[in-house]
């Protein structure tokens, strides 16, 4: 598994701008970047380097990189490797969702609750 090193602000801010940078080709709009990466309100403006990140934001920073490289290995076409996450899929745990709105409605809101 790959890991973002949450002690070096660059490598935790090159981290974020790559996750933000899938999510938006995940077809994810700005606000949902902002709940899945708990980023404050104006983050589009924020200087990343300069910004004190937490080991939660960090992990889920890593969980879209790792879910990326993944999908990357898994596929060859960059179609699937980008449109995954908006396919419905009936295996579980998706039973039926797309990945994106499993993330966001299931496991977001679990571990939001967990908070």
């Amino acid at each position: 598994m790959l890991e973002v090193d949450s002690n070096e602000p660059r490598t935790v801010s090159a981290g974020i701008r790559d996750a933000l940078k899938i999510l938006e080709k995940w077809s994810c709009d700005p606000q949902q970047a902002k709940t899945l990466l708990k980023l404050p309100e104006n983050f589009s403006y924020l200087d990343f380097e300069q910004v004190s990140f937490s080991q939660e934001q960090v992990e889920r920073v890593n969980y879209i990189l790792n879910i990326h490289a993944s999908l990357r290995e898994l596929f060859t076409n960059l179609e699937n490797v980008y449109g995954f996450m908006n396919m419905v899929n009936h295996n579980s745990p998706f039973n039926g969702t797309t990945p994106v709105d499993f993330i966001f409605n299931g496991f977001c809101r679990k571990v939001d609750e967990m908070n």
